[in-house]
């Protein structure tokens, strides 16, 4: 059986859990390729093809909202309930580090 996508899931694959964290201020498809970057010390890197699929997909589960800026750029937002998924997810990832993180802060034991 193939695996529900993020869109169906909500669990977030780390480009889409980066770009909605960008989202929560407004702002076009290319400043997101550069902010995630910025943030994620290109540790996470977005091609131009990616982005706006992905921006795509989201607009369409009504996680982001785009509006015309002019008339060659769209500016993007995340909507209530993208920000809803993007805490669910995020409270996700800070309680699997803090197991983490209490295991190995426990030692290695063999």
């Amino acid at each position: 059986m193939a695996k529900a996508s993020p869109y169906e899931s909500g669990e977030l694959t780390d480009s889409i859990f980066f770009t909605l964290l960008v989202l929560t201020k407004p702002i076009h498809g290319y400043m997101i390729m550069q902010k995630v970057a910025e943030i994620t010390n290109n540790s996470i890197i977005i091609g131009p093809a990616t982005m706006y699929t992905t921006l795509g997909k989201m607009v369409g589960v009504n996680w982001i909202e785009e509006k015309d800026i002019d008339n060659s750029k769209k500016e993007y937002h995340i909507t209530k309930k993208g920000y809803e998924v993007l805490m669910k997810d995020f409270e996700k990832r800070e309680f699997l580090l803090n197991v983490a993180d209490n295991l190995l802060r426990g030692g290695y034991h063999e």
